[in-house]
């Protein structure tokens, strides 16, 4: 894909999230609404989309993606957790700020960014690969993802967060692409209709999260884009480098490369507010990555691709 197509992929995209933010901006869209919108993409529309882009015919070749795509995303997030642990044993930080670093430096913004970017990249045959890459992150982002930001805080972590909407429509759409139990018509067209809902509804959330943030914060100091640069370029360079010489599915190494180019997660602004620790720091981190990602993600996909 040609340069000007990917910028202007990615910048439809942000057209989207400047709709968000200046709906929020100038009262439009209220806190609450922004509360109901994210509740109903996080609990209706993505769940809905997971399930429905998961109804697959099951060949040897769809069997051995599910099980690359897992060992890839799978892989890519011990090495992450790892590197983020090493680096911010030298970041001049309290603590409560490393484990905020070390969250932003795992968790990508890989389903409410990743999702649509790939959509407008990849192409809709991207997407099985994209669910396939998340379904790791319902497991971590609940688990380890809280226990970097609030460990050493008893009682804190409540397992009942596992049963994400989210998490079980991946589950459910496992389960039926293993046992190729097919949806009748009218639900799959029903779910793919109300899925469609994601692209749109999430860059919304995205723009109108970011219209939130205190202005004067927003641009962060050093240690916000040494993380960024590792967030944009470095990991996704590397995992292109590492992975390319053993994955010949030109489509599953592109989407796992432009998943761990994301942006921050914006679950780590929701999280941080949770357990009480910096979601300034977070929110830097979300604002400024998700800026410089319409500049990366264009570059890396000519470049690498």
């Amino acid at each position: 894909m040609d340069f000007i197509t990917v910028v202007i992929a990615i910048a439809t995209l942000f057209v989207l999230i400047a709709a968000g933010f200046g709906a929020r901006k100038y009262g439009l869209v209220k806190d609450n609404h922004v509360h109901l919108i994210s509740h109903i993409l996080v609990s209706v529309s993505l769940p809905a989309l997971t399930i429905a882009s998961m109804q697959v015919p099951e060949t040897a070749q769809t069997m051995g993606i599910v099980d690359r795509m897992l060992v890839v995303a799978v892989g890519y997030y011990l090495a992450a957790f790892a590197i983020g642990l090493l680096l911010c044993r030298f970041l001049p930080a309290t603590s409560e700020e490393k484990g905020v670093f070390q969250f932003m430096l795992v968790f990508p913004n890989s389903m409410f960014m990743g999702i649509p970017v790939a959509l407008a990249v990849l192409g809709p045959s991207s997407l099985f690969y994209v669910i396939l890459f998340n379904v790791p992150f319902y497991f971590l982002v609940f688990t380890l993802g809280v226990w970097l930001l609030a460990r050493g805080r008893p009682g804190k972590i409540d397992l009942k967060v596992l049963l994400s909407p989210g998490l079980v429509a991946a589950i459910a759409g496992l389960v039926l692409f293993l046992f190729q139990l097919n949806l009748p018509s009218p639900v799959q067209s029903g779910l793919e209709l109300i899925g469609s809902a994601t692209t749109p509804l999430a860059m919304i959330v995205v723009g109108a999260m970011l219209a939130t943030l205190p202005l004067h914060r927003l641009a962060g100091d050093w240690r916000i884009y040494l993380t960024t640069a590792l967030r944009l370029i470095v990991f996704p360079v590397a995992a292109f480098l590492i992975l390319s010489p053993f994955v010949s599915d030109h489509l599953l190494l592109g989407v796992a490369v432009l998943m761990i180019a994301m942006p921050v997660a914006a679950n780590s602004v929701l999280l941080s507010e949770e357990y009480g620790v910096d979601a300034t720091l977070a929110s830097q981190g979300v604002f400024i990555s998700t800026v410089l990602c319409l500049a990366t993600i264009p570059l890396l996909e000519v470049l690498l691709f």
